[in-house]
Formats: structure tokens, sequence, C-alpha cells
């Protein structure tokens, strides 16, 4: 959706590696908003976005309007599942309906044969899997590691809107998923202590969780064996924020 940095750079850069044609696309979706004043106040810099990707590895960027990308008022019928009433379908009611919306109408326009999204955003990648098996079983969906600042928070078009202050204490969000990630088999009192911490740091928590995946079922103990995922959403200076730390499987 525009304001670009490094993470979404690095998703061009591992699309040019495999394709000679990389489309970028840059549309800020109204249909994905449930907070009207999240809308308004999301960062738009067209200009500065063109100029980062002009040696990115992009070979087009494709700028739509909601005319083009919305011609028709039908919304795609697409089975989500578990993934809409969790978490972010949870609370932000409608927000996948439209990601799948924008999307859906980005593939029929492009035609990619490849993919990439950025793992930040765990529970879209999930949707967007479920998208292209129900509508597009052709495209191969590539999922890309969380770029981070060296304090460990993660790269977000977001992060513009807080202070120097905020950045500072917006990096306890990456610490204490790492220190949950590193305890025992049972995490509730980890995740209760946690927030505890974070709140300290200002950070008001909407969600942390442990999670099996795909399901994105809730769980209390850690299985070395199992795909699982640490999340997180919550609010510093207004802003919204979200993370996740996948888990390793045992060797």
């Amino acid at each position: 959706m525009g304001a670009l940095h490094e993470g979404h750079v690095s998703l061009v850069a591992q699309a040019a590696a495999l394709s000679q044609e990389v489309v970028v696309s840059i549309f800020v979706n109204p249909r994905q908003f449930n907070n009207a004043d999240d809308l308004f106040k999301y960062p738009r810099q067209l200009v500065q976005d063109l100029k980062i990707l002009e040696n990115s590895g992009a070979t087009s960027v494709f700028i739509p309007n909601s005319d083009q990308i919305y011609a028709s008022e039908a919304q795609i019928q697409l089975d989500l599942g578990n993934l809409n009433g969790v978490f972010e379908g949870e609370f932000r009611p409608g927000h996948f309906q439209g990601v799948a919306d924008v999307v859906h109408s980005f593939f029929s326009i492009v035609k990619p044969n490849h993919v990439f999204f950025g793992l930040k955003d765990l529970q879209q990648c999930m949707v967007i899997e479920k998208l292209i098996a129900t509508h597009f079983p052709s495209i191969i969906q590539h999922n890309c590691p969380t770029l981070r600042e060296t304090s460990g928070l993660a790269k977000s078009s977001r992060n513009q809107r807080l202070s120097k202050q905020g950045l500072v204490q917006a990096a306890a969000i990456y610490r204490e998923l790492t220190r949950i990630a590193n305890s025992g088999p049972e995490i509730d009192s980890e995740i209760q202590h946690s927030i505890r911490m974070l709140l300290a740091d200002a950070i008001e928590t909407e969600y942390l969780a442990l999670l099996n995946l795909p399901s994105f079922e809730q769980s209390t103990q850690r299985n070395p064996h199992a795909r699982q995922a640490l999340v997180f959403a919550g609010y510093l200076e207004g802003v919204r924020l979200i993370d996740n730390l996948l888990l390793p499987l045992a060797e």
C-alpha cells in the first residue's frame, strides 16, 4: 500500500532474483480498513516510493485507482474458515474480505506466475494461500521473512507515525516475543508477564498468543514437532502495530 521501506524492497529483490519481469502494485485499499481514521492517516508518498523502486529490480509499477480495481461492487467468495474470526479477523472485521477482493483484482489484471508476501502479516499470508488455492491454483506464493530494525522492531510503514521515544518503546514487542520463545513449554504465565512488560512501555496489547499453523487455533503449550507462532497486536501512541515470531521445529 505504498510508504515503501526496506522490507518491501527485499520482496522486490527476491522476485527479481527469480524473474526478469517484476510488477509492484501501489494502492491504498479502502476495503481493508475497518477504521476510517486509520485509512485517513495511512502514509501516502508516491513520489518517494517511485524513487525507492528505481534501482530495486522492479520493471513495472502498477498504480491503479479504485474504479480500475473495483469495476464491480461484488465481493470475492472465499471460505476463510477459522482465519476470519480470530486475531486480525476478530479485531478488524471485514479486513480479510477487503484483502481478498483487492488481491483477486491484482492477480486477475497482472496475471503473475509468482507472488511475494512478507511474513510480518502472517495471517494475511494464510488468507492469500486460500485465495490462490481457490481461484488461482497456477500461481506460486513465496512467503518471505520479516525485515527488522537493529532494535528488533519489525519494519512497517506505520512506524513513520511513531515518535523517537515510541520507536524505542516499540522494540519491546520483539524482545518479549523472543523471551517467550526461549522460555519453557508452559507459556501462559510468560505471556501474562510479557503483557505487563509491554504495558510498562506504554504498549496496549490487543492480543498476544501462541497458535498452531495453519489453523490459527490458539495453544497453551509449546510443541516442537508442530508449526507454531507467537502473534502480537497492540497500540502505541495511537498507532496499531503487529508482529509475530515463527517457532523452530525440533531437529
